[in-house]
């Protein structure tokens, strides 16, 4: 591990203290549509699902990782788990649900020094990896040790997920704890720490995180209390979209309806993806409907994508913090655009949604399932954007042109027959015009 990670002090780590407990077990409510989702894959961290058989095969890398770690600080084993013995009774507090059946006090300190070493360690050698790849130059294990994990893509991707569900959470506390003890400073900053710990996970979640617009600095980011907390924090709107929404959630407080892609174009509403732009600095919450068009923030659907909402989700629904649950709200708004494959086909036509699963099917089904066991609380995100859409919908003029476009213009033969038919009722109606202005205006005949 080298240098350049910044250490936090101990006046940041103690206004890190949870107050109430942030990591849950995920009910079964929940659980049942899709267990895989919440539960890893490669790597146990945390007491829920320490020691199921089928994760202990990656106890050994912890191990090489803490051997590691103690031959690069000339320290003992048992020197860490004295450290780590002082955090023990606030770390139990993190966790909402029982498991002291199956840890007791050493093991439950053994865990989180194995758990804190094997994080740290790992998110600093992808970290490094990244950015020798960047700068075009070639990986280097770090500390001369040959990494098997950090050499292989899958496994990192694996690790990265297993790392964002919420049953398989450690402290930030006792990683930063830990992380002061290794480099031995006191630098009062979270800031770049923060930023490496979002770097590599930011590859498995639907939008990549521009880490250059995050305020890292930020209380709500600095003091998050786990990895999946923090990307929560990271994800929130663009700040010039807070304000108004302030108003919004005062004022409208129904979930309201909305057509699905299909139908919003057939009433004549356009879709449009919105790329990356450092002016509106939008992030993939920030779904607007301006004149008759949205404009979405191009987002990727891929394996990783129903693991990262379901446990995001969870989060927000198990959480007691009063705030706006985002994420809920997201995946409701866009459970009521697609109903069907031809919605995400459309979203995918107009480069909204990129679609690496390839079945447009698949898709949306994922999106209609997120919403079983979800509670969608009164103060809705969207809903001021749902009520622009439903106005739109319901003016006379804009049903009529959607209704014109639709029947009469859907392609060019149709287009060049109506106006053709048009050309002969307008001529049609000029004759007769002209005829009957003829008869008023001519003299009467005389016998």
């Amino acid at each position: 591990m080298e240098e350049h990670i910044i250490d936090i002090n101990i006046e940041e780590r103690e206004a890190m203290m949870c107050e109430r407990p942030c990591i849950f077990r995920v009910p079964e409510e929940l659980r049942n549509v899709n267990d895989k989702a919440y539960t890893p894959t490669l790597v146990s961290i945390g007491p829920y699902h320490h020691g199921q058989p089928k994760l202990l095969a990656m106890e050994k890398h912890k191990k090489r990782y803490l051997n590691f770690v103690l031959q690069l600080t000339n320290r003992t084993e048992e020197y860490y788990l004295d450290c780590m013995n002082k955090l023990e009774e606030r770390a139990r507090k993190y966790y909402a649900d029982h498991f002291d059946d199956d840890l007791d006090s050493d093991k439950f300190v053994k865990m989180m020094l194995y758990d804190a070493c094997f994080i740290v360690v790992f998110l600093d050698r992808v970290f490094q990896s990244i950015c020798q790849s960047q700068q075009g130059q070639q990986s280097q294990d770090v500390g001369h040790d040959y990494d098997p994990i950090v050499n292989t893509s899958w496994m990192k991707a694996y690790i990265c997920s297993d790392l964002m569900r919420l049953e398989n959470q450690l402290p930030f506390f006792v990683i930063f704890e830990f992380f002061s003890i290794v480099t031995r400073t006191q630098n009062p900053s979270t800031s770049i720490l923060m930023k490496q710990f979002t770097y590599p996970l930011s590859g498995v979640i639907p939008k990549k995180l521009d880490l250059s617009r995050i305020n890292f600095e930020d209380t709500s980011v600095s003091e998050s209390k786990h990895f999946l907390d923090l990307l929560h924090n990271v994800y929130h709107p663009s700040s010039y979209r807070e304000q108004s929404n302030e108003c919004q959630n005062k004022n409208h407080r129904t979930c309201f309806k909305m057509p699905s892609v299909i139908e919003l174009q057939d009433a004549g509403i356009k879709f449009e993806a919105v790329e990356d732009d450092d002016k509106l600095n939008l992030n993939m919450l920030d779904i607007l409907f301006e004149h008759g068009h949205f404009k979405i923030p191009k987002f990727k659907v891929n394996d990783w994508t129903e693991i990262f909402f379901r446990n995001i989700i969870a989060y927000e629904q198990l959480s007691s913090d009063d705030e706006p649950k985002y994420f809920t709200d997201y995946t409701y708004f866009m459970d009521l655009l697609i109903n069907s494959k031809e919605d995400v086909k459309q979203l995918r036509r107009h480069e909204v949604l990129d679609n690496w699963l390839g079945d447009d099917e698949e898709v949306a089904l994922m999106f209609n399932k997120l919403g079983h066991g979800r509670i969608i609380p009164n103060q809705f995100y969207y809903a001021e954007t749902c009520s622009k859409v439903d106005a739109h919908c319901k003016r006379w003029w804009n049903r009529t042109k959607a209704s014109l476009k639709r029947d009469y213009f859907k392609n060019i033969w149709v287009t060049v027959a109506t106006m053709a038919a048009a050309f002969l009722l307008l001529l049609t109606l000029t004759q007769t015009v002209i005829a009957l202005i003829t008869i008023v205006i001519s003299p009467p005949s005389r016998h």
